[in-house]
């Protein structure tokens, strides 16, 4: 949701904000560093530190964005980079937060962020999966990549990942079943107009 309202809006802010020369995919490459920072702080339980790490990759991943529309350097290969990029970050933290909860014993929560993972890996997938088939975008849901970025960072800063982790396994997989359920309807509405003809 937040990507599709403000995706854009703030780049030309962002931009004068960072220092000048590094290249989109140079500031795509330092957030999955600080990605990996931030995943090793909650799996050994220094959730403040996570989070902070957490806003701050991010940060980077907003800067690459803003940086390649702001001075027309836009690629193929960057966009695609970017969204493999997070797809790892998504696991990294997740991951994290698995090895956490394991070694405290917490199946519910444990469990509640394999469900995550499961979610975010879905909601990409089908949105990339409905716009082969159906040629347009798909980027409806309640809950996308930056909510659950900046719901896990607020979780981790104030800990209360508790309650976070068990409502972004219902909103992620929820957001899968509000795709699914998109597909379904434009599907049936292609069929109806096709069967008219």
């Amino acid at each position: 949701m937040l990507s599709a309202k403000l995706g854009g809006k703030f780049d030309r802010y962002i931009v004068k904000c960072l220092p000048k020369g590094a290249s989109p995919n140079a500031w795509t490459a330092v957030g999955l560093i600080i990605t990996i920072v931030a995943s090793i702080f909650l799996a050994i339980g220094h959730f403040f530190l996570g989070g902070i790490f957490i806003f701050l990759a991010g940060l980077c991943d907003m800067a690459d964005g803003a940086i390649a529309r702001t001075t027309g350097r836009v690629s193929l290969f960057g966009g695609f980079l970017d969204s493999v990029i997070d797809r790892y970050a998504d696991l990294f933290f997740f991951f994290g937060l698995c090895l956490y909860y394991y070694s405290k014993r917490n199946l519910f929560l444990f469990l509640c962020t394999l469900f995550v993972i499961a979610g975010s890996i879905l909601t990409s997938y089908v949105r990339a999966r409905a716009e082969v088939f159906l040629k347009e975008k798909c980027n409806v849901g309640i809950i996308e990549r930056p909510e659950r970025v900046i719901l896990l960072g607020i979780g981790a800063l104030f800990y209360k990942l508790s309650y976070i982790i068990p409502l972004l396994a219902v909103l992620s997989n929820f957001t899968v079943f509000q795709r699914i359920y998109f597909v379904w309807r434009k599907t049936k509405t292609k069929e109806k107009e096709l069967a008219d003809v």
